[in-house]
């Protein structure tokens, strides 16, 4: 899949009653988040309460405050489970969305000691050298990391892969053949708003890779 595809798949609108269902989760999902607020306040309320009325020995209006407390955290759990399975479907649907294949485009990259040249990302050239992509909203999940290189024989070294919260690292070797595509490993994305960054950790010699293309595969697919 070319960049361009991958990014018009990406950027399609879901079908009508796909569109419709997500539309009617956020819905219910923000009317459970207003929610909390309120109840968590009177939670707290009823807490001081009961406490001012079992130290004033008023024991009856203790064990009445004590009952209402218990339905309002009884409310909350409810509602805090709703609220994670509401999260989990509106996930699921919208990984449901993604093409096979999402590619990161190098024109987009921002980048710190390392060159764009030739169509390729070159000259990481010292070990925290590094190109960041803005994630484009992706669902959270596992997401299989590829790259297409070049590596010369005195280039290479080791690449870390980092999302907000997870990373991974994998060796760069020699292309001996020309370019070719490597799977790095599956990385979790927590945050798919957030970025990711590639960073050069060891050097071989002088040059990581000419990083050719990079692209993020759904580990489900």
């Amino acid at each position: 899949m070319s960049i361009a595809s991958s990014a018009l798949a990406y950027s399609a609108e879901p079908a009508p009653e796909l569109s419709l269902e997500m539309e009617r989760l956020k819905f219910e999902r923000s009317m459970i988040e207003v929610s909390l607020a309120p109840l968590k306040k009177h939670l707290l309320e009823l807490t001081a309460l009961e406490k001012k009325r079992a130290e004033a020995r008023d024991y009856t209006g203790a064990i009445a405050t004590r009952n209402e407390r218990r339905k309002i955290e009884d409310e909350l759990e409810r509602l805090d489970k709703e609220l994670l399975l509401l999260q989990t479907r509106e996930q699921s649907l919208k990984a449901s969305t993604l093409p096979d294949k999402i590619d990161l485009p190098l024109e987009q990259a921002q980048l710190s000691g390392v060159k764009r040249e030739g169509g390729a990302l070159t000259h990481w050239s010292k070990p925290g050298a590094s190109a960041s992509w803005k994630l484009p909203d992706l669902p959270h999940g596992g997401y299989e990391v590829v790259i297409r290189y070049r590596c010369g024989a005195l280039d290479g070294g080791v690449l870390e892969v980092k999302e907000a919260k997870f990373r991974l690292i994998s060796q760069i070797d020699t292309t001996s053949k020309g370019p070719q595509e490597k799977n790095l490993g599956t990385l979790k994305i927590t945050d798919g708003v957030s970025t990711l960054t590639l960073t050069a950790t060891t050097l071989v010699k002088d040059n990581l890779m000419d990083l050719l293309s990079l692209g993020l595969v759904p580990a489900s697919r």
